[in-house]
């Protein structure tokens, strides 16, 4: 198979990465519009499936271009082009994949927002042209949220509530120093910056119900140590307004997704400097996120930055920890499952023998379900939750990943 990845960055690297050490891919043409960091990336991952070009993401008619001979493109440009890139798919040919997606691509949401029974634009087209375009396939959203969901609903005769809680713990400092690091989400700092500021979703009896302002019906949820204890609030993140799409019919009522209030970001949101808004600053206008954005850092230096000397304090101190709460019932009797997935993106050395790279808790996902589209599942617009989660999982140990999910019914 060959493989389009759009975007070099912090996602597009690692994919690119671990699709060269794929024994079933015969090709990777990485494509950005920064052809120096291009040459970067495949002067470090260095083997001769890497292939680069220099490509626009706004541009429709180039990607088709390029996407002549290829399987599947895997779009990990910014959220703002994956409508273009998604059409550009669908008119030459390829399946498509992407990490992350919004709600204002269900054909309708303009006039209505989101009511279940919308469909995503372009669904007709790839159904149609016997394609899959997977939205949302990385770790949360993807592997770790939607696919887990899935395997847990399906040993469920009916499902009545999700919820989704995503906690970050550095043990190198305690709660109260934890602010005086810099903070680097590890993927595009834009994005996820606004995913604190911007309206965000749950589902409730039944329906979407948007929820206005930052940080929004906070609580304290109990993750498994090291994480601990911690305050989580509603966030924007495609779950809440995915799920239910297919677990609806199930009986599901409830759905969200709530992240952990982080003391970087806190700060930022609070000042306003997370606003799209221009401000005057001594007679000059400006945003105050393109402040923010100027010395964040980029957010691609994690992947030609890794460092193995350093894998295992990172493996020591940097926690990440995703639970899911799924209550349903089965066979007459109530059941709670309480999941817990732990850092995708560890044991780090053991991950950069396999990948090249130890990120890839996003990436990894995103080829999975290029894969599995290629090869074959439910077509049209679709998302992770949507395809056969014992394949999903069974490609991802035959690349090598070991899952350490661990259940607990309570």
């Amino acid at each position: 198979m060959k493989i389009l990845v759009l975007g070099a960055g912090g996602q597009g690297a690692p994919c690119a990465s671990i699709l060269s050490k794929d024994p079933e891919v015969l090709e990777v043409k990485l494509c950005d519009i920064d052809m120096e960091l291009l040459q970067k990336v495949k002067d470090k991952i260095n083997h001769p499936k890497i292939k680069i070009k220099n490509l626009d993401a706004s541009e429709e008619d180039a990607i088709i271009k390029e996407s002549e001979g290829m399987d599947a493109i895997i779009d990990l440009s910014p959220p703002s082009f994956f409508p273009t890139v998604m059409k550009a798919a669908y008119l030459a040919k390829v399946h498509y994949v992407n990490t992350a997606w919004e709600e204002a691509m269900f054909e309708k949401y303009d006039e209505q927002g989101v009511k279940l029974g919308d469909k995503v634009k372009l669904h007709d087209e790839f159904v149609k042209s016997d394609l899959t375009a997977v939205l949302g396939c990385g770790m949360s959203s993807g592997y770790a949220t939607n696919v887990l969901a899935r395997h847990y609903v399906d040993k469920l005769d009916t499902v009545e509530r999700i919820k989704i809680r995503l906690g970050k713990k550095d043990t190198v400092y305690n709660d109260e120093e934890e602010i005086l690091s810099p903070w680097n989400p590890g993927w595009n700092p834009r994005t996820a910056l606004l995913d604190f500021i911007v309206d965000s979703y749950k589902f409730e009896n039944g329906e979407f119900v948007k929820i206005e302002g930052a940080f929004a019906e906070p609580e304290m949820w109990d993750f498994p140590e090291p994480v601990g204890r911690m305050l989580v609030t509603h966030h924007a993140h495609e779950e809440p307004f995915s799920l239910p799409f297919s677990f609806a019919d199930k009986g599901l009522k409830y759905c969200d997704f709530k992240y952990y209030a982080n003391k970087q970001v806190a700060p930022i949101v609070a000042l306003g400097l997370g606003s799209r808004e221009k401000i005057k600053v001594s007679g000059v206008e400006i945003s105050p996120i393109d402040v923010v954005m100027a010395l964040v850092p980029k957010s691609q230096n994690a992947f030609l930055n890794e460092d193995p000397s350093k894998f295992k304090e990172l493996d020591e101190t940097k926690h990440v920890s995703i639970e899911l709460e799924i209550k349903g019932v089965k066979n007459k009797k109530e059941i709670t499952y309480r999941i817990h997935v732990p850092n995708m993106n560890a044991p780090r050395q053991q991950l950069y023998d396999i990948y090249g790279t130890s990120l890839i808790a996003v990436a990894l996902p995103a080829v999975i379900g290029a894969k599995m589209a290629i090869e074959g599942t439910k077509k049209g617009v679709i998302a992770p939750q949507d395809m056969d989660s014992n394949r999903f999982i069974e490609l991802m140990s035959q690349s090598g990943f070991e899952h350490r999910w661990q259940e607990t019914l309570i």
